[in-house]
C-alpha cells in the first residue's frame, strides 16, 4: 500500500514537471523499494529536481506527500516564512525551489519526516547523506559534463583534450553554459581562475596555497539599450577558457617586471573545475605575455607531452603495443603534516612566521617506542580528519586512508591515486582545506618539513608511474614476455635520466625547509639513487652479461604467518626500502625526497623529464639498428652506479655515493647553483619543457626562496630571544637573590645567549650584499650555524629556568595538550 501510495503522488509530480519517459522509468524504477529512508526520499527528490530544470515543484504535492510520509506540511509555511524575513521573497507564491528546501531540511535535521525508519530521535544519523553517498557531487568531471553537455560536444571536448588542439569558439560556450548552471544548482555564485606560483617550500602559512581572485557570475546586459546596462547572470566563455591578471607581482625569476607586467591564465582542460562554498574553481595554468612559464603547473603538463611523444616513440621502435595511443603519468600522493592547537600556534613567533619552532626542548617522552604511529587519532584530531575527507570526496578526491604517523602530534593522510595534472591540484587543494577545517576547531596544520627538533620532520612521498591507455604499465612487469621487456626497458629509461640529470632530480626537492629532513632518519638521504630491488639488480648485472631481457622471476612469494588461524601472505617480489630516494613499489616508483609543503608538480616533473630523455635514448639507438637486448643492457651498464639496494642510512653510502660518481648536494644553495647548467638547459629545450631564461629564473627563484626563509628566521630567532627569553632569563636570575649558591650554571648560560644573539644580528645586517647566490651560501654556511649556537643555549636555558618564566608555549603542550 505504501508503494502504491508514493508511486500515484509521483506520478501527479511527474505530469506537473512532463519528465520525458525514459528518465521517469529510472525514476520510478529506484522508488518500489520495501522501506524508504529520509536519505533516499531526498535523493530521489534532488533527481527530480535535476530534470525539472526550472527549479520548481508544485506545493501542493509536496504538501500531500510530507503528510502521507507521516510529516507536518506546516513545515513549509515554517519555510518559505524564514526565507521571506532573510530577504528570500522568491520562494513566496504557489511554487518552491525544491533544491532550497531539501538545503533548509538537512540543516533543520530532517525533523519534518517521522514515519519512515522510526523516531526522528532515535535516527537522526539514519536521516543524512553520509560522505560517500556525497561523493564527486562538486566536480565537474566526466559524468557531469557528459550530462549537461551535447553528446556531440562531450565527445569533440574530449578529442581535443587528446590531440591537444583548440576547443572552438562554439563549443567553449556550450561548456561554459554547461558547466555555469551546474555550479549554480550547486549554490556557486562566483568563480575562481585558480593557479600555483612559484612560491618554492618552506612551511609558514600561505606557502603552498592556490591563488585566485573571485569573480563573480554576472555581466553586463549588452543587447540592453539603456545608459546605464542592467547586469544578468552569465558566464562568457572566455572567462571560463581565458583570465589575464599582473604576474610581475607574483615570484617570477625577472621573467615580470612592472612596466611589462601581463600575465595569463588558462584552463588546464585535463583537470576538472569543482566547487568549493560558494566558488567555482577553475585549475589553471599561469604564464607571461611572452609565454614563459611562472607557476608550478605548466612545466608538469608541458613534461607530459614530452612523456606521451617519447614513450610511444619508444614503444613503436621496440614493436610493442601498437594499439596504444597516449601514455600518461600517474601521482598517488601520501601528505604528512602536524597539528597543534590554534592558540598555541599563535603564542609561538617562529611558527606564525616561519612554519617550524626555532627554539624547543622535547618533551622527557616522544616517539622512543613509537607509541604514536598507528595508534587511534587523539578525537579532536579525528574530528578534523573526517571532516577533510568530507570536503575532498565532494570534489572527487577520496582520501583512503588516515592514520597518525612516528612523532607525536603527526598524523597523515592519503588518497587513490590519479592523473598527475589533476592529482597535483587536488594536494594543493588538500592543504587550503586542512587549513579551513583546523581552524573552525581550533586547531593549526604545519606543512612545515621539521616543525620540531629531533622527531621526525613530515614528507609528501610521491607515487608516479607511467602508463598506456591500453593499460600497459611501464613499472609493472605484468604476466606476459612482452610486458616484462617494456618494464625492463622502462627501468633502462629511468636508470639512464636519474644518472644523466642526477642534479635536476635534487634540484626538484630543494628548499629551504627540506633541507632540515634530508638525511635523517625519517627521509632518504640527498643523495639521488635508484632501488629496483636486490633482485632486479642481479638481473640487470645478467643483462650487461648478456643475458636475456626475460630472465627474471616474478612471481610473488608466499609468507606462511604459521597459524591455522591465517593464512599465507602473497609478498611483493622485491622488499621495501625506505631508505631510497627512488624505490619500486610494485608498479610504481615512489620520490620519497619530497618535501611535505612543496607543491607535487615540479617534483613530478622532473621524474617525467628524466624518464621522456631515457626514452629518447633508448629509442634513439633501436631507430639506428641495435637490437633491444643491446640496446638495452648498454643502458644499464652506462648507468649501473646509480643502481643501490642497500642501506641509504648508512655512514659508508655517502662515501660508496662519491666513489659511484653521484653527487650529494646537502643544501639546497648546493643543489640551485646546478640547476641552470647549459646541459640542463639543452635538455628542457629538447623536451620542449623550458626556454634558457626560464631556467636561469627558475634557478634565481630557488635562491631567492631560500634567502628569504633563512633571513625571516633569523630575524624572527632574533625578535624572540629579545623580547621573550632574555627578559625570562632575567626573572629567573632575580628569583635566586636570596639563595645564589642555586644559580649553578644559569648565569653562564644566560650571558653566553646574549653574547651569541648579539653576533647574529651583526651577521644578519651584514648578509645582504652581492647576488642571490652569494647571499644565500652566506645564510647556508655562516649565519645557519649562528643560529643554532643561539638555539643550542637556549635550549638549555628551557631546562634550566623556572616553568613559570618561560616566555613561549613548550614542545610538551604544543604535541600533545590537545590529544584529549
Amino acid at each position: 500500500h505504501f508503494q502504491c501510495l508514493i508511486g500515484h503522488l509521483w506520478l501527479q509530480i511527474v505530469a506537473v514537471c512532463f519528465l520525458l519517459k525514459q528518465q521517469l522509468q529510472l525514476i520510478m524504477n529506484s522508488l518500489f523499494v520495501t522501506k524508504l529512508s529520509v536519505a533516499e526520499v531526498v535523493s530521489i527528490f534532488q533527481k527530480v529536481y535535476d530534470i525539472c530544470g526550472d527549479g520548481t515543484m508544485l506545493r501542493e504535492h509536496m504538501e500531500k506527500l510530507l503528510v502521507r510520509l507521516g510529516g507536518n506540511a506546516s513545515v513549509i509555511d515554517d519555510f518559505l516564512k524564514e526565507r521571506s524575513g532573510c530577504g528570500h521573497n522568491s520562494m513566496a507564491g504557489p511554487t518552491i525551489n525544491y533544491a532550497d528546501f531539501v538545503e533548509w531540511a538537512f540543516q533543520k535535521g530532517l525533523h519534518l519526516f517521522h514515519g519512515l525508519r522510526g523516531s526522528t530521535a532515535k535516527h537522526q544519523g539514519s536521516m543524512q547523506l553520509d560522505m560517500l553517498a556525497k561523493a564527486s557531487s562538486h566536480i565537474y568531471d566526466d559524468a557531469a559534463m557528459s550530462a549537461t553537455l551535447p553528446s556531440v560536444v562531450f565527445a569533440r571536448f574530449k578529442e581535443n583534450l587528446q590531440l591537444g588542439v583548440a576547443t572552438s569558439p562554439e563549443d567553449q560556450q556550450a561548456v561554459a553554459d554547461g558547466m555555469f548552471k551546474w555550479a549554480r544548482k550547486l549554490g556557486a555564485t562566483s568563480f575562481a581562475h585558480w593557479f600555483s606560483p612559484n612560491r618554492g617550500g618552506g612551511g609558514a602559512l600561505g606557502g603552498q596555497c592556490g591563488s585566485l581572485k573571485y569573480d563573480l557570475f554576472a555581466d553586463l546586459v549588452w543587447r540592453s539599450d539603456s545608459v546605464i546596462k542592467p547586469f544578468e547572470e552569465a558566464f562568457p566563455a572566455d572567462r571560463l577558457f581565458v583570465g589575464e591578471t599582473d604576474g610581475s607581482s607574483f615570484p617570477n625569476g625577472g621573467l615580470r617586471v612592472t612596466h611589462a607586467a601581463a600575465a595569463f591564465t588558462t584552463w588546464d582542460r585535463g583537470s576538472p573545475p569543482f566547487v568549493h562554498d560558494d566558488v567555482l574553481y577553475i585549475p589553471c595554468c599561469f604564464i607571461t605575455h611572452l609565454g614563459t612559464s611562472i607557476d608550478a603547473k605548466t612545466p608538469l603538463l608541458r613534461s607530459s607531452d614530452a612523456v606521451n611523444r617519447q614513450a610511444l616513440r619508444l614503444l613503436k621502435a621496440m614493436g610493442k603495443a601498437p594499439k596504444a595511443t597516449a601514455c600518461y603519468n600517474y601521482l598517488g600522493w601520501e601528505q604528512e603534516f602536524f597539528v597543534v592547537p590554534a592558540a598555541l600556534h599563535r603564542a609561538r613567533p617562529d611558527l606564525v612566521n616561519c612554519g617550524r619552532t626555532l627554539i624547543g626542548r622535547l618533551p622527557t617522552m616522544h616517539q622512543q617506542s613509537e607509541l604514536h604511529y598507528f595508534a587511534p587519532v587523539p578525537l579532536r584530531v579525528q574530528e578534523l580528519m573526517t571532516k577533510i575527507q568530507e570536503k575532498m570526496l565532494l570534489v572527487g578526491n577520496p582520501m583512503t586512508v588516515k592514520h597518525n604517523e612516528v612523532a607525536p602530534g603527526q598524523h597523515e593522510m592519503c588518497p587513490i591515486f590519479s592523473i598527475s595534472n589533476a592529482s597535483a591540484d587536488s594536494n594543493v587543494f588538500f592543504m587550503q582545506v586542512a587549513r579551513e577545517e583546523a581552524a573552525k576547531l581550533g586547531l593549526v596544520v604545519l606543512f612545515h618539513e621539521k616543525p620540531f627538533k629531533g622527531i621526525n620532520g613530515s614528507g609528501k612521498h610521491c607515487n608516479w608511474s607511467v602508463g598506456t591507455d591500453t593499460g600497459i604499465n611501464f613499472f609493472h612487469p605484468g604476466k606476459t614476455a612482452d610486458s616484462l621487456e617494456i618494464y625492463v626497458a622502462g627501468i633502462a629509461c629511468l636508470a639512464y635520466g636519474l644518472r644523466k640529470h642526477n642534479e635536476l632530480v635534487r634540484c626538484a626537492v630543494a628548499h629551504a625547509g627540506n633541507d632540515h629532513r634530508l638525511g635523517a632518519q625519517e627521509a632518504p638521504p640527498a643523495i639521488i639513487s635508484l632501488y629496483p630491488g636486490p633482485k632486479f639488480e642481479a638481473h640487470v648485472d645478467s643483462i650487461i652479461a648478456g643475458g636475456p631481457l626475460t630472465g627474471l622471476n616474478i612471481e610473488k612469494k608466499m609468507i606462511d604467518p604459521g597459524s591455522r588461524n591465517t593464512m599465507a601472505v602473497p609478498a611483493g617480489v622485491e622488499d621495501r626500502n625506505r631508505t631510497a630516494s627512488f624505490p619500486h613499489c610494485g608498479n610504481r616508483f615512489e620520490f620519497r625526497g619530497v618535501g611535505s609543503s612543496q607543491n607535487c608538480a615540479m617534483p613530478v616533473a622532473i621524474c617525467n623529464v628524466v624518464f621522456a630523455s631515457g626514452c629518447a635514448a633508448l629509442a634513439g639507438l633501436l631507430e639506428g639498428g641495435m637490437s633491444l637486448r643491446d640496446a638495452v643492457a648498454k643502458m644499464f651498464k652506462e648507468n649501473r652506479e646509480v643502481i643501490f639496494t642497500g642501506n641509504g642510512y648508512s655512514k659508508e653510502w655517502p662515501a660508496e655515493a662519491v666513489k659511484r660518481g653521484l653527487p650529494n648536494l646537502t643544501t639546497t644553495p648546493s643543489a640551485a647553483r646546478t640547476f641552470n647548467t647549459d646541459r640542463a638547459k639543452a635538455l628542457f629545450k629538447e623536451l620542449g619543457i623550458f626556454e634558457a631564461e626560464e631556467v636561469d629564473a627558475r634557478a634565481e627563484l630557488m635562491f631567492e626562496d631560500y634567502c628569504t626563509i633563512v633571513s625571516t628566521e633569523a630575524l624572527t630567532l632574533i625578535k624572540m630571544v629579545d623580547t621573550g627569553i632574555l627578559p625570562a632569563c632575567a626573572k629567573d636570575l632575580a628569583s635566586f637573590a636570596g639563595a645564589p649558591f642555586l644559580v649553578g650554571d644559569r648565569l653562564e648560560t644566560y650571558k653566553a645567549i646574549k653574547v651569541e644573539n648579539d653576533l647574529l644580528k651583526e651577521l644578519v645586517a651584514t648578509h645582504q650584499n652581492g647576488s642571490l647566490e652569494a647571499e644565500a651560501f652566506f645564510l647556508c654556511e655562516t649565519v645557519k650555524p649562528q643560529m643554532e649556537k643561539v638555539r643550542s643555549l637556549v635550549d638549555k636555558a628551557e631546562e634550566l629556568m623556572n616553568a613559570e618564566y618561560y616566555p613561549f608555549p613548550t614542545y610538551e603542550a604544543l604535541v600533545y595538550s590537545h590529544h584529549t
